[in-house]
């Protein structure tokens, strides 16, 4: 396996709606079932699925990829709808290659330098590294990758002010308080991207800060970290009648807030709350911001808050860009010096396993 053995088909928040990628959103639970699909419908050698709230996209090897991913996008059309196939991109060989590395390096990302879609990129290949769905070239592709996206990230200053979902969530509740005093805000999740919505509010001295989790041992460690205060997932959605924000980052497959449920808990409520839904699929039912005083936004509108911060960001982007293309090119001949190794030494060989920064390398002894 080359590089010219690798495809991407996906959707992504550059051509899919919010609601298109939450019908193909694959949960940590449903991923051990979603590889097994793929690896079988489209007869693929190696897979790794990257599901998150701006893109599901599916990485694989096969010795004939364009088949392969051709096969790729009926499995999507079966799982999220024939409407999606006219919203998927397909790239193959070495642009696939490049693709991995942006992404992992924060580049195909709406907050240009994202931290999260790294630890995202790394979660991905290692839960499929674990299943047995990968080898030697995605093993190679995914390594190179995270490790050119700590790279970019510490030699530019792409994370110069805001890097993170989380980060923008925050900035949207500070501009929400900006004429006013801070009032009381919801964080329900205990996920990285809640954790930087927390650490964002209270860095801005946002002072009382609910920190809600379906599990209260996560969100107590949570709060206790920076300073919030933990509660129950249902007083948490009780908290709603009285916070004047809440911000759900939470992973599930069904809403955690109903409109119904709501309409309940604000009855009565003489002003307005304010729901931001950083989840994919989301959290909050859409019908809730037909609640007269309810104002809900969510990852689309988010896009507009950061637009110009992003575009502050250009000489660094520019500087990543190179480095990003330096590295996905050396990761593309050391493919190629891999296929014909292969060739040319054909005896059994072990896999061994060396942790280096938190990443798991595999490599080949004779």
């Amino acid at each position: 396996m080359n590089a010219e053995n690798l495809f991407v088909v996906g959707l992504s928040y550059i051509e899919a709606p919010p609601a298109a990628r939450e019908k193909a959103a694959v949960s940590p639970a449903q991923l051990t079932e979603a590889l097994a699909e793929l690896k079988e419908q489209a007869a693929l050698d190696e897979v790794v699925l990257v599901s998150t709230c701006s893109r599901v996209e599916v990485v694989g090897a096969a010795r004939d990829p364009r088949a392969a991913a051709e096969a790729v996008r009926s499995w999507f059309s079966w799982r999220a709808g024939a409407e999606t196939a006219a919203l998927l991109r397909m790239k193959l060989g070495r642009e696939a290659a490049r693709h991995l590395f942006r992404v992992a390096c924060g580049l195909d990302s709406w907050i240009i330098g994202e931290c999260e879609i790294l630890g995202q990129t790394r979660q991905a290949y290692q839960a499929a590294h674990a299943l047995r769905r990968t080898g030697r070239a995605l093993n190679r592709l995914f390594q190179s990758a995270v490790a050119a996206g700590k790279a970019v990230r510490a030699e530019t200053g792409l994370q110069n002010g805001i890097h993170s979902i989380g980060g923008a969530a925050a900035l949207l509740v500070s501009r929400i308080f900006r004429s006013g005093a801070k009032g009381r805000t919801l964080v329900v999740g205990a996920g990285q991207a809640a954790e930087a919505v927390v650490k964002h509010l209270a860095a801005k001295d946002f002072k009382r800060i609910l920190v809600a989790n379906r599990t209260l041992e996560r969100a107590q460690a949570l709060a206790q970290a920076l300073g919030g205060e933990a509660v129950t997932f249902e007083a948490g959605l009780e908290s709603l009648e009285s916070v004047e924000v809440a911000v759900f980052s939470s992973s599930c497959r069904e809403p955690l807030l109903r409109a119904a449920e709501l309409a309940r808990i604000v009855q009565g409520r003489e002003r307005p709350l304010f729901l931001i839904d950083l989840g994919l699929p989301r959290n909050v039912e859409a019908a809730c911001a037909e609640i007269p005083g309810v104002y809900l936004y969510d990852l689309s509108h988010l896009e507009g808050v950061v637009k110009d911060i992003m575009e502050r960001k250009a000489a660094d982007k520019s500087a990543a860009e190179s480095l990003c293309e330096e590295a996905a090119n050396e990761c593309v001949r050391e493919l190629g010096k891999t296929a014909f190794d292969g060739v040319h030494r054909r005896p059994r060989r072990k896999a061994q396993a060396v942790s280096i920064q938190g990443m798991t390398l595999i490599g080949e002894s004779a």
